[in-house]
Order: C-alpha cells, then structure tokens, then sequence
C-alpha cells in the first residue's frame, strides 16, 4: 500500500514527482482522471490540468483529488506545485490549494510549504524563493523566464506574500527561516509553528539537500490520529522523502534505456524560452519544423487539423525526427494574431496529434514539452496512468503508460517548460550521448 500520495497540479510537475521516488528506490505510479488508484506502489499521485484553472473548475478538480487520497492510509500527502512557484490568485492558485486542503483535513493546522529543490536550482531564503537560469540564479521577480511567464507573470519573490495575495483576507503566512537549520532547531520551530492558531501556512526555507532532508523528517515523524502530514512542494520534497525513508542511493539507470525505436516526435506548447531554445537546437540538427498556424490555436480553426497530421506523417515517414510547436516564446507573433491561448485545446491539440501518430504506427518516441498544457495533452492521449520506465534529465524522466493509452509502448519524455538542457531532444532521439 502506498506510503505517500500527491495531487500535483500539473503533467510534468507530476513526472518528476515520479522520477524522484523511482531514483531512490521507491515504487510510484500517476494516475490521470478517475482511473483506479493502484495498490502495488509506495507513491501514488494524481495528476490534473489544475495549473490552468481558476475558479469552480479548479476547486471541483483539486476536491476531488484530494478526496480520493484521503481515503487511503498515507503517511505523508503532497500538493504538488512547480518549484518555481507560478501561479496567481486566478490561475492556479496555491493559496487556494491550501484552503482545500484544511477543508479536506480541518483538524490539521498549519500547513508547511516547501517548494525549494536545491538539485534543480531551485531554492528558499528567508522566504524569499530563487531560481537558477543559464548558470545564474536570480529572485522569482527577476528571473528571465519566470517573471514573463505568458499566463502567471511572478512580480514577487517573498513567497509569504504570494501566498497573503492568493489566501482569503486576513490569512496568517508564517516562516522557518534558514538559522533554524544551522542551530539545528527544526524540529523545535517545526512543532511551534504547527501549534500556532490562525495560521494557514508556513513556509519552509531550505537551500540544500540536507535541509530538505530535515523537512522529510519533520514530516515524517508528525503522523497522528487526524491523518497524513499535508505539505505543499516540488520535486524536491519527494525526493527527500524518498531518501530518508529508503536511504537506497540514487541511481541513474543505464544509457541504453533511451535508445530510441525510430523517428521521434516531440510536441510543444510551452512559451518557456529554455524551450525555445531546445526547439531551435534541434531544429539546426535537422529535425523538421512544423509551427502550428494560428488559426489552429483556437477552436474555430479545427478544421485545419488534417493538413497538419498530413505534413506530420509525411515526414515521420521518410524517418525524419519532427518537431511540432504552437509558440517559440512569449514574442511569437502567432500569439499575437490568436490573442490568449487556451491551454485545455492546444494542449488536446498536440497530445490528439501525438495519439493519431503513434496509433498508425509513425513512431515509438514522443516528447511532451509545457507544464499547463501537458495534463489536457495526456488526457487527449487516452492516458489514465504514468510510471517512470527509466531517469534522463533532472525533472524530466522517460514514462510509459497503461495498456488502454492510444501511445501504450511508447517511451514519453515528460519535459515542463523549464527542464532540460538546450540539446534534450537530441539526448531523447539518441543522436548525442547523454550526460
């Protein structure tokens, strides 16, 4: 039976919750919708497009979730957010989140949120969170990517007051900052700050992996009678939990699992630069362009989605790697010509494609690129569950499916906006070794 369960917000956020377990020793699963939750498993989440909603839509959806965990004997369960943090009070709110949570576990008390994972650049100091971008690391409110986020714009790094914006009115944001851990306090400051009434939340601060490890502990050491210890983080707490639970060293997993069955596909509709660029290398390497025209970017152009499979098949073919995008960035004129872009239709739009391509046989490798969009694209696959088949890059493993997906037998590189370096799609397709 499964010892730790998430809701993550997110396809690919998900993924590397997998990812994290999986390199620890830790059996995980991911399901998607309502399919069954599986038993044979340490890990089990459920992945949702939460990410992109607001609203009732958003509450319907992370209440459900939550109520399908809660039913099991967990010892820890995860609200799974990006570790950059994005989100607002519209779109994604994690503020929201935790009111869900202390609706779904009122006798609870305040609910920590770590979002740091120092392995990925990311990291949490005096509540103010950073992230690393081309070999420097900048504040959320500065960062290139993540202040110009195309749906979820980060104005403010202080994540207490990221928080204040997205909770109800008068909501109280505590913190654990950083000398807890040098004095080797955290679990005095742990236990106080659980114990404080009125408090909704508090954030965690931690800039290295033996913090991070404190954080496991501290959770894991909590369990009571009102049920699992609730937090709210990224990858990185998983993979904490996953090393002080098991203690198996991580492991890698042999280059040969990535040897590719023939031509690969990888579709995208991330705005992320670091995609971007990761679509520019591969395109200078040879693979072949398909920008999605814009008049496929909202519903009314549906009509125009056979040319488009037409000029896909067509070079998967003739054996050509293909790479299939809607946006190269925030400044691609396309979303000018659309105006905002809907993250439930294009992200049905690549992941039905990806479906019709592996179903007549065109390829055995598809690589899914975007974080808010990566959900509804599974969703348009016939995915209902995910398990890690071997690791790749930080926060990006290769995933099979169940049997019933129209992409069952396919590896599937889970790739958010932000992961992986600039030649990630060749490492996937094979053509450079992987570091």
């Amino acid at each position: 039976m499964p010892t730790f369960g998430f809701v993550a917000d997110d396809l690919t956020g998900a993924s590397d919750v997998l990812a994290q377990a999986h390199r620890h020793g830790l059996e995980a699963a991911l399901v998607l919708g309502d399919a069954p939750l599986p038993e044979d498993t340490d890990v089990v989440g459920i992945a949702g497009p939460a990410r992109s909603l607001g609203g009732d839509a958003f509450d319907r959806l992370v209440r459900r979730d939550l109520h399908r965990l809660a039913g099991l004997d967990l010892e820890v369960l995860l609200y799974k957010v990006c570790s950059t943090f994005d989100s607002s009070p519209t779109t994604g709110s994690i503020g929201r989140g935790i009111e869900l949570m202390h609706e779904r576990f009122p006798a609870h008390g305040p609910i920590a949120v770590a979002p740091a994972q120092p392995e990925f650049g990311r990291f949490t100091a005096f509540t103010t969170h950073y992230a690393a971008y081309a070999g420097e690391v900048h504040r959320l409110d500065r960062h290139p990517v993540m202040s110009r986020h195309p749906s979820t714009p980060m104005r403010e790094a202080d994540l207490r007051r990221v928080l204040a914006e997205q909770l109800a009115p008068g909501s109280v944001v505590g913190a654990i900052h950083l000398p807890v851990h040098a004095a080797g306090a955290l679990e005095d400051a742990w236990t106080e700050r659980r114990g404080e009434r009125g408090c909704s939340a508090f954030v965690v601060d931690a800039v290295d992996e033996h913090h991070m490890d404190a954080v496991a502990r501290a959770l894991t050491g909590e369990r009571s009678r009102t049920g699992p210890a609730l937090v709210v983080g990224s990858g990185g707490i998983m993979a904490a939990l996953a090393r002080t639970t098991n203690g198996a060293p991580a492991s890698t997993g042999p280059p040969g699992a990535q040897a590719p069955g023939g031509p690969v596909l990888a579709v995208s509709a991330s705005a992320s630069s670091v995609t971007s660029e990761q679509i520019g290398d591969a395109l200078e390497h040879g693979w072949v362009d398909v920008p999605v025209p814009a008049d496929l970017l909202t519903p009314a152009g549906a009509g125009l989605v056979a040319a488009l499979d037409t000029q896909v098949a067509s070079a998967l073919s003739a054996g050509r790697d293909v790479v299939v995008h809607t946006t190269r960035g925030v400044d691609d004129p396309r979303y000018a010509h659309s105006g905002p872009v809907g993250a439930e239709h294009v992200g049905s739009l690549i992941g039905g494609l990806a479906a019709r391509m592996a179903a007549g046989g065109l390829t055995r490798d598809i690589a899914i690129c975007g974080g808010d969009t990566s959900s509804h694209a599974l969703i348009a696959m016939g995915v209902r569950e995910v398990r890690v088949s071997a690791q790749f890059v930080v926060a990006g493993p290769v995933c099979r499916t169940d049997d019933g997906a129209a992409v069952a037998g396919c590896r599937l590189l889970l790739k958010g906006g932000q992961v992986g370096p600039p030649d990630v799609l060749r490492r996937f397709a094979g053509r450079v070794p992987h570091a």
